[in-house]
């Protein structure tokens, strides 16, 4: 499905009521913008509760304690290369 739609002064866009229908769109929901390429926009429905289902199942069994830990030793690390004076 495809539809042309106009952007107005405010720079609004209005997604069609049968694009909404077909996606199960309705004005609760939440979207993602984001830039693909030149000249592209991508634009996905957020659907939150699949989103922390996925997180779930990807961090069952895993130590997020663990991961945490490396990912503040790295941030610190590149914090010390970039700003040096801050650590003398």
């Amino acid at each position: 499905m495809a539809e042309i739609v106009k952007i107005d002064k405010s720079g609004r866009v209005v997604i069609p009521k049968s694009v909404r229908r077909e996606l199960g769109i309705n004005k609760t929901d939440q979207l993602l913008l984001s830039i693909q390429g030149k000249d592209q926009l991508l634009l996905q429905k957020l659907d939150i509760k699949s989103l922390v289902k996925g997180l779930k199942e990807e961090m069952a069994g895993k130590d997020v304690d663990a991961i945490v830990k490396t990912v503040r030793k790295e941030i610190n690390a590149k914090i010390k290369a970039l700003y040096p004076d801050l650590f003398a």
